[in-house]
Protein backbone atom coordinates (compact mmCIF):
# COMPACT_ATOMS: atom_id res chain seq x y z
CA UNK A 1 0.00 0.00 0.00
CA UNK A 2 3.03 2.09 0.89
CA UNK A 3 4.40 2.00 -2.39
CA UNK A 4 1.62 1.89 -4.33
CA UNK A 5 0.96 5.65 -2.06
CA UNK A 6 4.37 7.06 -3.02
CA UNK A 7 4.19 5.42 -6.81
CA UNK A 8 1.19 7.63 -7.40
CA UNK A 9 2.65 10.91 -6.27
CA UNK A 10 5.45 10.32 -7.94
CA UNK A 11 3.57 10.44 -10.77
CA UNK A 12 1.59 13.52 -10.36
CA UNK A 13 5.00 15.66 -9.23
CA UNK A 14 6.24 13.96 -12.41
CA UNK A 15 2.64 14.97 -14.63
CA UNK A 16 2.61 18.59 -12.95
CA UNK A 17 7.25 19.12 -13.79
CA UNK A 18 6.50 18.28 -17.12
CA UNK A 19 2.62 19.91 -17.41
CA UNK A 20 4.88 23.58 -17.21
CA UNK A 21 7.67 22.34 -19.76
CA UNK A 22 5.30 21.56 -22.07
CA UNK A 23 3.39 25.03 -21.35
CA UNK A 24 6.80 26.90 -21.98
CA UNK A 25 7.09 25.16 -25.24
CA UNK A 26 4.13 25.60 -26.43
CA UNK A 27 4.24 29.41 -25.72
CA UNK A 28 6.99 29.90 -27.26
CA UNK A 29 5.61 28.96 -31.20
CA UNK A 30 3.81 32.26 -30.36
CA UNK A 31 5.90 34.54 -28.20
CA UNK A 32 9.29 33.40 -30.08
CA UNK A 33 9.06 36.51 -32.95
CA UNK A 34 8.36 39.40 -30.56
CA UNK A 35 12.02 40.84 -29.42
CA UNK A 36 12.15 42.73 -26.12
CA UNK A 37 14.34 45.55 -25.86
CA UNK A 38 14.93 46.10 -22.02
CA UNK A 39 18.72 48.01 -22.82
CA UNK A 40 19.22 44.34 -24.48
CA UNK A 41 17.43 42.64 -26.92
CA UNK A 42 15.64 39.25 -26.86
CA UNK A 43 13.49 37.00 -27.91
CA UNK A 44 10.35 36.99 -25.28
CA UNK A 45 10.69 33.09 -25.38
CA UNK A 46 14.10 33.31 -23.56
CA UNK A 47 12.11 34.14 -20.35
CA UNK A 48 9.39 31.15 -20.93
CA UNK A 49 12.04 29.07 -21.49
CA UNK A 50 14.72 30.46 -18.54
CA UNK A 51 11.43 29.76 -15.90
CA UNK A 52 9.54 27.11 -17.52
CA UNK A 53 11.41 24.62 -19.47
CA UNK A 54 15.30 24.58 -18.22
CA UNK A 55 15.46 25.03 -14.40
CA UNK A 56 11.92 22.41 -14.46
CA UNK A 57 14.01 19.40 -16.63
CA UNK A 58 17.00 20.07 -14.31
CA UNK A 59 14.17 19.29 -11.48
CA UNK A 60 12.90 16.87 -12.73
CA UNK A 61 16.78 15.20 -13.67
CA UNK A 62 17.51 15.74 -10.01
CA UNK A 63 14.62 13.72 -8.55
CA UNK A 64 14.31 10.97 -11.39
CA UNK A 65 17.40 11.20 -13.54
CA UNK A 66 18.50 11.65 -16.78
CA UNK A 67 16.16 8.91 -18.67
CA UNK A 68 12.98 10.54 -17.01
CA UNK A 69 14.35 14.35 -18.26
CA UNK A 70 14.76 13.02 -21.56
CA UNK A 71 11.50 11.58 -21.75
CA UNK A 72 9.89 14.81 -20.58
CA UNK A 73 11.78 16.66 -23.26
CA UNK A 74 10.55 14.15 -25.85
CA UNK A 75 6.93 14.76 -24.70
CA UNK A 76 7.43 18.45 -24.71
CA UNK A 77 8.70 18.72 -28.29
CA UNK A 78 5.92 16.33 -29.56
CA UNK A 79 3.48 18.40 -27.72
CA UNK A 80 4.94 21.50 -29.50
CA UNK A 81 4.69 20.17 -33.11
CA UNK A 82 1.15 19.22 -32.45
CA UNK A 83 -0.04 22.72 -31.62
CA UNK A 84 1.80 23.92 -34.04
CA UNK A 85 0.18 21.76 -36.30
CA UNK A 86 -3.18 23.07 -34.96
CA UNK A 87 -2.49 26.49 -35.48
CA UNK A 88 -1.34 26.31 -39.09
CA UNK A 89 -4.52 24.27 -39.54
CA UNK A 90 -6.94 26.51 -37.68
CA UNK A 91 -5.27 29.78 -39.32
CA UNK A 92 -5.71 28.26 -43.22
CA UNK A 93 -9.15 26.31 -42.76
CA UNK A 94 -11.95 27.94 -44.64
CA UNK A 95 -14.21 30.93 -42.62
CA UNK A 96 -17.45 32.81 -43.49
CA UNK A 97 -17.93 36.01 -44.75
CA UNK A 98 -19.15 37.50 -41.53
CA UNK A 99 -15.74 36.92 -40.00
CA UNK A 100 -13.69 39.85 -40.77
CA UNK A 101 -10.71 38.97 -38.03
CA UNK A 102 -9.01 36.64 -39.98
CA UNK A 103 -6.14 39.15 -41.14
CA UNK A 104 -6.02 39.73 -37.61
CA UNK A 105 -5.98 36.32 -36.48
CA UNK A 106 -3.42 34.98 -39.02
CA UNK A 107 -0.91 37.90 -37.88
CA UNK A 108 -1.09 37.06 -34.09
CA UNK A 109 -1.01 33.07 -34.41
CA UNK A 110 0.84 32.51 -37.64
CA UNK A 111 4.74 31.68 -37.02
CA UNK A 112 6.87 30.79 -40.02
CA UNK A 113 8.04 27.67 -40.48
CA UNK A 114 11.87 28.23 -39.60
CA UNK A 115 10.29 29.75 -36.09
CA UNK A 116 9.34 26.23 -35.71
CA UNK A 117 12.25 24.29 -37.11
CA UNK A 118 14.47 26.68 -35.23
CA UNK A 119 12.99 26.19 -31.89
CA UNK A 120 12.55 22.42 -32.25
CA UNK A 121 16.13 22.13 -33.25
CA UNK A 122 17.75 24.30 -30.78
CA UNK A 123 15.60 22.83 -27.71
CA UNK A 124 16.26 19.36 -28.29
CA UNK A 125 20.03 19.44 -28.60
CA UNK A 126 20.43 21.99 -25.85
CA UNK A 127 18.82 19.57 -23.52
CA UNK A 128 20.81 17.05 -24.46
CA UNK A 129 24.04 19.00 -23.63
CA UNK A 130 21.97 20.27 -20.12
CA UNK A 131 20.71 16.74 -19.25
CA UNK A 132 24.24 15.20 -19.95
CA UNK A 133 26.49 17.85 -18.11
CA UNK A 134 23.92 17.98 -15.49
CA UNK A 135 23.93 14.20 -14.69
CA UNK A 136 28.10 13.87 -14.93
CA UNK A 137 28.25 16.91 -12.30
CA UNK A 138 25.77 15.48 -10.06
CA UNK A 139 27.84 11.73 -10.10
CA UNK A 140 31.72 13.69 -9.86
CA UNK A 141 29.91 15.68 -7.16
CA UNK A 142 28.29 12.47 -5.31
CA UNK A 143 25.00 14.45 -5.41
CA UNK A 144 26.75 17.71 -3.67
CA UNK A 145 26.74 21.10 -5.13
CA UNK A 146 23.38 20.94 -6.64
CA UNK A 147 23.11 25.33 -7.51
CA UNK A 148 26.88 24.31 -9.85
CA UNK A 149 25.42 21.78 -11.89
CA UNK A 150 22.26 23.52 -12.18
CA UNK A 151 23.77 26.32 -13.62
CA UNK A 152 26.88 25.34 -15.60
CA UNK A 153 24.30 23.05 -17.43
CA UNK A 154 21.55 25.38 -18.42
CA UNK A 155 24.37 28.50 -19.23
CA UNK A 156 25.32 25.83 -21.55
CA UNK A 157 22.48 24.29 -22.79
CA UNK A 158 21.25 27.59 -23.30
CA UNK A 159 24.08 29.25 -24.95
CA UNK A 160 23.87 26.63 -27.31
CA UNK A 161 19.90 26.93 -27.82
CA UNK A 162 20.41 30.99 -28.75
CA UNK A 163 23.09 30.01 -31.44
CA UNK A 164 21.21 27.73 -33.19
CA UNK A 165 17.82 29.16 -32.60
CA UNK A 166 18.95 33.18 -34.02
CA UNK A 167 21.39 31.97 -36.31
CA UNK A 168 18.27 30.08 -37.82
CA UNK A 169 15.10 33.25 -37.10
CA UNK A 170 17.19 36.05 -37.68
CA UNK A 171 19.82 34.97 -40.51
CA UNK A 172 18.98 37.82 -42.89
CA UNK A 173 18.91 40.45 -39.66
CA UNK A 174 21.72 42.98 -39.46
CA UNK A 175 20.73 42.87 -35.79
CA UNK A 176 21.51 39.50 -35.33
CA UNK A 177 24.62 39.99 -32.97
CA UNK A 178 22.90 42.02 -31.19
CA UNK A 179 19.82 39.71 -30.55
CA UNK A 180 22.17 36.97 -29.77
CA UNK A 181 24.09 38.91 -27.55
CA UNK A 182 20.80 39.72 -25.35
CA UNK A 183 19.42 36.35 -25.38
CA UNK A 184 22.36 34.95 -23.75
CA UNK A 185 22.96 37.25 -21.38
CA UNK A 186 18.97 37.35 -20.27
CA UNK A 187 19.12 33.75 -20.30
CA UNK A 188 22.15 33.61 -17.93
CA UNK A 189 20.22 36.41 -15.33
CA UNK A 190 17.45 34.61 -14.74
CA UNK A 191 19.00 31.14 -14.72
CA UNK A 192 20.87 32.84 -12.11
CA UNK A 193 17.78 34.39 -10.17
CA UNK A 194 16.18 30.72 -10.50
CA UNK A 195 18.36 29.07 -8.21
CA UNK A 196 16.70 28.99 -5.73
CA UNK A 197 13.49 28.36 -6.96
CA UNK A 198 15.12 24.90 -8.11
CA UNK A 199 16.43 24.09 -4.56
CA UNK A 200 12.42 24.94 -3.62
CA UNK A 201 10.86 22.97 -6.00
CA UNK A 202 13.04 19.96 -5.24
CA UNK A 203 13.01 20.19 -1.45
CA UNK A 204 9.47 20.37 -1.49
CA UNK A 205 9.07 17.18 -3.76
CA UNK A 206 11.67 15.33 -1.97
CA UNK A 207 9.35 15.74 1.37
CA UNK A 208 6.18 15.36 0.01
CA UNK A 209 7.36 12.25 -2.03
CA UNK A 210 8.76 11.16 1.68
CA UNK A 211 12.67 10.35 0.26
CA UNK A 212 14.43 8.59 2.66
CA UNK A 213 18.05 10.20 0.47
CA UNK A 214 19.40 13.36 1.03
CA UNK A 215 17.34 16.24 -0.34
CA UNK A 216 19.88 16.69 -3.10
CA UNK A 217 21.56 12.81 -3.09
CA UNK A 218 20.75 10.46 -6.27
CA UNK A 219 17.36 8.68 -5.14
CA UNK A 220 18.33 5.13 -5.36
CA UNK A 221 15.10 2.92 -6.51
CA UNK A 222 12.61 5.10 -7.57
CA UNK A 223 9.52 3.99 -9.01
CA UNK A 224 8.72 6.60 -11.63
CA UNK A 225 11.56 5.49 -14.30
CA UNK A 226 10.20 2.15 -13.86
CA UNK A 227 6.78 3.66 -14.36
CA UNK A 228 7.60 4.50 -17.53
CA UNK A 229 9.53 1.94 -19.31
CA UNK A 230 6.87 -0.91 -18.04
CA UNK A 231 4.29 1.20 -18.69
CA UNK A 232 3.95 4.70 -21.30
CA UNK A 233 7.35 3.26 -23.25
CA UNK A 234 6.09 0.01 -24.33
CA UNK A 235 2.22 1.14 -24.57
Amino acid sequence: MQNILIQKKEIYAYTFLTSLVICGLASSLITAPKVVHIGINFPFSNIVFSILTYPIVDCICELWGKEAARYTVLLGLASQALIACIIQLSINSPYPSFWQLQAEYKSILSTGISVIVASIIAFFISQIIDITIYQKIKELTHGKLLWLRSNLSTYLGQAVDSIIFVNIVFLNSNQKLNILFGSILIKIILSFLMTPIVYLIIYILDKYLDSNTLAFKVRNGSLLPQFIEKTLLKS
